[in-house]
């Protein structure tokens, strides 16, 4: 049956009283049954409309509806879409060539500041993953990879040039796209095509600003994602003012127009951005409300019956977003980070027991909204609680497909059968029903751009060289939660804190935006954002209030996601995330450019002649050139600013620092990288694009780039994976092969018997006998004794004399030292050096000949204009790794000074003289290298602690307490920042220099630091009472405030006086009184260390002698010496005629020091001396056995000593409490340890 039109039905509306319906039927030839319907609707309606008048007027009589009085049309008031009518601008020729002057302009800029080869950070995989086709680090980057290749068949340049142009070009063309949308809201209502010096000129300026802003210039120089990620948002932003546009001129439609077209488009280019960069998701705030105010503002007059009905339409649609992103937040940022994949998981059930399971199940949905209530209820050791087989990919299967259509469903259902209830429309005008199938034909297109993903697992099974995260390795449905787990970047963690910490700023942070900000266009460019807030509310609400709120929506937002640190370091990394902010910026600045020309040519005409009625401009007058002059003028400084901040033209830093990297490398070795980014990616260009040094094995520590040595971590058991690590670094070194690593590698002791040794930029695994020969290259001559502290001290633990005298053998038979005999077993046979092994490269003869080569040798001013992460290379690969070479130097000398006693010893070769001036040419060193570090540093925070604790050991505390502070500025390193600044003031009071009424100041300074430290954990520590207390941050503020606070009521004159007094009667009891005194009342380690020293020569009883040795010991121990704490015990032990409960109180203080550093070996030899005494102190030596195999990761050693407290120990447990708790303990533990064995035979 034919419809009526709406034509029709306005004619039947106003006609069925006074006409009969064969009347009407014969007029608009339509079924008679038709008509009759439609008069019968009506009739009804206006009966309903009765009764809702009279209702509506009896509720205005009372108080009114809100949103009626704020929404409702006055009588005889025009609708809103005539009251802000919106007259287009139409592009013209003029534009063309406006748009190609800013394209060719900032094209050709960018040409002549790019880098010339590799940058620092990503760019090196990128331009890789591009070259291959391969995939990139989470989130892949699909589409940039796609674009780029694009790039890489240029036929000159190389291949990290042309990638770098193709972010020049993404730039250089967003400015077109950016010339457009500023040329189109700056003409609208003004003048309707053609030149205009008011339009065009403000849109070529804003557009060139926006060019030369200092990260938008930063990343269109370098090969990075940023450049094509602002040109898909200007190309956004352009779609939404032409959409814009045509929903006001289809204002007076007889339908509703919603634009769907546009905004199909919108959500494609959407969709292909995140496709790029996740930056785009909080860029979406502000168009998609947008939309939604404009279509209801427009239509709100002719096709929504009631406001309320609206308004709750978005307030459930919001309330659904929430529920579906909070619930999405919770399993994708807190759940599955921590899912490892046992064998068999997520590949044998079907899609159908995936999604369907969960229903069938309620302990599974019980599980499930328990999840999301509790971001923590699911971790890596509950797994194995969890209720069926295959939970895990059940519990995705339930998110990823189910979720999604649920919110759906659920949106449906309230508007079908509540909203459609609450307002009746005319069936063929829903607003709320066109609305609906807007977003959602939108929300189509965007899932169709996101497809683009499908390129990752699609390539990774082509095998490239470069394949981040081995997409080709999983099948099934586990290869989708691979995917996810890429697009997530869920390999990196997640930002900031939970969702009530994180979505708050802190002030630091808002001054931390402020100057994001200001830096892109400096202060001069700032002058023009108020004037253009101004211009933009005048001339334009609606975009005013889309640029204000999409920039503070944007900004926000993203600041409190990211929830960063406000260091130097840290915002460098996120400030680029902010270049869509800053875009919305320079639409503010482009009308502020319209303001500053309108003023000028005003007040300019009106003195050149009489006010006529003006006329719009459409030719360059010479008024013009005053406000031209002007905005130059400001431009001018902006651009020299940023020109030598971002002329990377000649910044060839990294590229040398990966060449120097692989030149430090002899042929045909293996070469071991931590994974870092400036360390990993160049190395992958150079050998994978380049092909550079194929003789060389190079790996990463994560397995991300180069081969997978390690296995699939996303499969491996973190408690295990240090194990597989141990045994395939072991395999790599024992392979005959030359074996370095780009960081000193921890646990290299557990491997066997090796150690590092630095060759410029990299570390050289070598066997252990070599640090002999390192050591005498300085000394000349060392005692056997002298050879095995060195190797204890690389290897942690005691040298067998068996490996010792076969490395001094095979050292002999080198011709490398020179003994008196073979078969070394005295500790006091004296070892000659003769000359060094050879060196890798024979040009190289010193440790140092290798620095001065790789040093980077320009000047301050030079290296200020590489780029920051480059700075940070060298800050930290060179400056930081000298200073720890120079005192390592001095400290040399010093021990060889040691050596030579009163006089100069001839054998080492050195005088005593020259050994000074060696320690004073090292010192000078040192501190041109902290200059160096505070001139061009770029991670500061940790130039700034390396120099404070430099400082601290120099004795300058002065100069520790400036450098502390400034770190406690860039709030990084938060809590060591706070307690060496404490400690600087602490010594600056206890000096000698410090004058007596001096010392309060600098304690309450010290005090309140640690204030400001225990204000800085309750703002950033969310626990209880209880929790805190025992929190160990918290322990050590409360514990040095305590040292602060006895100082202060003890003063040091007070504290000098009682000195006096004891020297003065010079007895043990005046000594340990005084030492008693300051220990308690003070809290002063050293003075009361020296006091028990001086004790110590006046003891008179054995007892007096174990007593002062025992707490002399202690001190040591707090001060940090332990080799004097143990030499202290050790001689004790030495002493005739102790008792056994002596010796054992004094072995148990030795096996204590030993466990707490951690030198494992010699606290078991300590403690099983006393495994069989069935006593207290027995069921303690088993129990710290057992955690020190744990410690050691000997879990089977453990469990068997485990199982020997239980036979030995138990039965005592009754009668002694100290025994009880241990033995629960201990029940606990072996318990764990049986389920580990257990896990790992399930694994295996």
């Amino acid at each position: 049956m034919a419809k009526l039109s709406h034509l029709e039905k306005e004619y039947i509306k106003a006609n069925y009283k006074n006409k009969s319906i064969d009347e009407l039927t014969k007029k608009l030839e339509k079924d008679r049954e038709l008509i009759e319907e439609y008069i019968n609707n009506l009739q009804n309606s206006q009966k309903t409309s009765t009764k809702n008048n009279k209702k509506e007027k009896s509720n205005k009589e009372n108080s009114g509806n809100i949103l009626s009085k704020l929404f409702s049309k006055k009588d005889n008031e025009e609708p809103i879409f005539k009251r802000y009518e919106v007259k287009p601008y139409h592009l013209s020729k003029i534009d063309a060539i406006f748009a190609a002057i800013a394209f060719l302009f900032t094209f050709f800029l960018y040409l002549f500041t790019l880098t010339p080869s590799l940058s620092a950070g990503d760019n090196g995989e990128l331009t890789t993953a591009a070259y291959f086709l391969g995939v990139g680090h989470a989130p892949g980057y699909p589409f940039y990879t796609l674009m780029s290749k694009l790039f890489t068949y240029i036929p000159f340049g190389n291949i990290a040039w042309r990638t770098n142009l193709f972010s020049g070009t993404c730039a250089a063309i967003a400015m077109i796209f950016f010339y457009l949308i500023m040329v189109k809201v700056l003409g609208q209502n003004r003048v309707e095509r053609g030149f205009s010096p008011i339009v065009q000129i403000p849109a070529l300026f804003a557009s060139i600003a926006f060019a030369i802003s200092d990260n938008m210039w930063a990343q269109a120089t370098m090969a990075e994602v940023y450049s094509l990620n602002i040109l898909q948002i200007a190309s956004m932003l352009l779609i939404l003012v032409y959409w814009f546009e045509n929903v006001w001129k289809h204002a007076y439609d007889e339908v509703p127009y919603y634009g769907n077209k546009y905004l199909m488009a919108f959500g494609f280019l959407y969709g292909v951005a995140l496709a790029n960069h996740h930056v785009t998701l909080p860029f979406a705030f502000a168009p998609l409300l947008f939309i939604a105010i404009v279509l209801f503002l427009v239509h709100k007059d002719r096709y929504i019956n009631h406001i309320e009905t609206s308004f709750i339409s978005i307030f459930v649609f919001l309330v659904l977003l929430f529920i579906g992103g909070f619930g999405y937040y919770r399993f994708i940022m807190n759940y599955e980070a921590y899912l490892y994949f046992p064998p068999g998981v997520a590949s044998n059930d079907s899609i159908f027991s995936i999604i369907f399971k969960p229903f069938a199940d309620m302990n599974i949905m019980s599980d499930i909204f328990t999840a999301l209530a509790n971001g923590s209820y699911l971790r890596p050791d509950m797994i194995q609680n969890l209720k069926v087989p295959f939970y895990p990919t059940l519990y995705k299967g339930m998110f990823l497909v189910f979720w999604p259509l649920f919110l759906v469903v659920v949106w449906c259902l309230v508007y079908r059968y509540f909203l459609c209830k609450i307002d009746k429309f005319n069936n063929d005008n829903d607003f709320i029903t066109g609305i609906s199938i807007s977003y959602y034909k939108m929300l189509l297109m965007l899932a169709v751009g996101v497809m683009i993903y499908a390129y990752m697992p699609i390539r990774a099974r082509a095998l490239p060289p470069l394949n981040w995260g081995q997409l080709n390795e999983p099948s099934g449905w586990e290869n989708l939660s691979y995917l996810f787990s890429m697009i997530h970047r869920k390999q990196y963690g997640s930002s900031g804190n939970d969702i009530a910490a994180a979505f708050i700023l802190h002030p630091e942070q808002v001054s931390a935006l402020i100057n994001i900000f200001k830096t892109q266009l400096t202060v001069l460019g700032l002058l023009f954002l108020i004037p253009g807030l101004f211009q933009i509310f005048k001339k334009n609400k609606f975009i005013g209030i889309f640029s204000v709120f999409g920039l503070l929506s944007f900004a926000v937002s993203l600041m409190a996601y990211t929830n960063p640190p406000p260091s130097v370091r840290t915002l460098s990394f996120v400030e680029v995330f902010f270049l869509p902010a800053t875009l919305y910026m320079l639409v503010i600045i482009g009308f502020g450019f319209q303001w500053y020309m309108e003023y000028f040519n005003t007040n300019i005409k009106n003195v050149l002649k009489p006010a006529k009625e003006e006329s719009a401009d459409t030719k360059l007058k010479p008024y013009h050139a005053v406000s031209l002059i002007a905005i130059f003028a400001i431009m001018i400084p902006i651009f020299v600013m940023n020109l030598s901040r971002n002329n990377n033209s000649k910044d060839y830093s990294n590229h040398d620092y990966s060449y120097n990297m692989m030149n430090s490398l002899p042929d045909n070795a293996i070469f071991a990288t931590e994974g870092g980014d400036n360390q990993v990616f160049g190395l992958v260009y150079y050998t994978m694009v380049e092909r550079r040094r194929p003789d060389l094995k190079i790996y990463d520590q994560k397995g991300n780039v180069f081969e997978r040595i390690y296995g699939n971590l996303m499969k491996t058991d973190g408690r295990w994976l240090g194990d597989i690590s141990d045994a395939v670094d072991k395999d790599f070194i024992e392979s005959g092969r030359p074996y370095y690593m780009a960081w000193r590698r921890d646990g290299l002791y557990r491997l066997g018997d090796y150690y590092f040794k630095a060759y410029g930029l990299v570390f050289k695994v070598q066997p252990i006998k070599y640090a002999l020969v390192d050591e005498l290259e300085f000394f000349k001559v060392l005692t056997v004794n002298d050879y095995k502290d060195i190797a204890k001290e690389h290897l942690k633990r005691d040298y067998e004399n068996e490996k010792l005298a076969a490395d001094l053998n095979a050292l002999l038979d080198e011709g490398l030292i020179s003994v008196a005999r073979k078969n070394i077993y005295d500790g006091n046979e004296e070892i000659t050096f003769v000359k060094m092994y050879e060196l890798p490269f024979p040009e190289f003869k010193t440790e140092e000949d290798y620095w001065n080569s790789y040093t980077m040798q320009g000047t301050a001013e030079e290296i200020s204009h590489y780029d920051f992460l480059t700075r940070e290379i060298f800050v930290s690969s060179y400056s930081l790794a000298k200073i720890d070479l120079y005192n390592r130097r001095i400290k040399t000398y010093q021990k060889l000074l040691g050596f030579m006693g009163n006089g100069d010893i001839a054998k080492n070769g050195i005088t005593r003289e020259e050994a000074n001036q060696k320690i004073a040419e090292f010192q000078d060193l040192k501190k041109q290298e902290e200059e160096r570090m505070l001139t061009i540093g770029f991670d500061m925070s940790n130039v700034y602690f390396a120099v404070g604790n430099q400082a601290i050991m120099d004795g300058n505390y002065e100069r520790a307490a400036l450098m502390f502070e400034e770190l406690i500025k860039l709030e990084k390193l938060i809590y060591p920042a706070y307690f060496n600044l404490a400690a600087s003031y602490e010594y600056l009071a206890r000096s000698k220099d410090t004058p007596y009424d001096k010392e309060a100041e600098y304690l309450n300074k010290a005090k309140e630091t640690l204030s400001r430290a225990e204000r800085t954990f309750h703002r950033g520590k969310d626990m209880g009472d209880a929790a805190r207390e025992q929190n160990q941050t918290y322990q050590q503020i409360k514990q040095f405030m305590a040292r602060i606070d006895a100082q202060l009521k003890t003063t040091r004159q007070q504290a000098d006086n009682l000195k006096s007094q004891a020297m003065k009667e010079d007895t043990f009891e005046s000594y340990s009184s005084y030492a008693n005194y300051i220990y308690q009342n003070r809290q002063d380690i050293e003075e009361t260390l020296w006091a028990k020293l001086e004790a110590k020569k006046r003891a008179r009883s054995k007892e007096h002698l174990i007593g002062v040795n025992k707490d002399i010991s202690i001190l040591y121990a707090n001060l940090g010496d332990t080799a004097s704490s143990i030499s202290i015990l050790n001689d004790t032990l030495k002493m005739p005629d102790l008792t056994r409960d002596e010796r054992r109180g004094l072995e148990f203080d030795l096996a204590n020091i030993y466990l707490n550093n951690k030198m494992y070996d010699e606290a078991v030899s300590t403690y099983s001396k006393y495994t069989n005494d069935l006593t207290q102190d027995g069921a303690f030596a088993l129990y710290a056995i057992g955690h020190i195999y744990i410690e050691q990761n000997k879990v089977v050693e453990a469990l068997n000593i485990y199982n020997d407290f239980k036979r030995i120990m138990s039965p005592l447990a009754a009668t002694n409490d100290v025994i009880a708790n241990l033995d629960k303990d201990v029940e606990s533990r072996r318990l764990q340890i049986m389920q580990y064995l257990a896990s790992m035979n399930n694994v295996q």
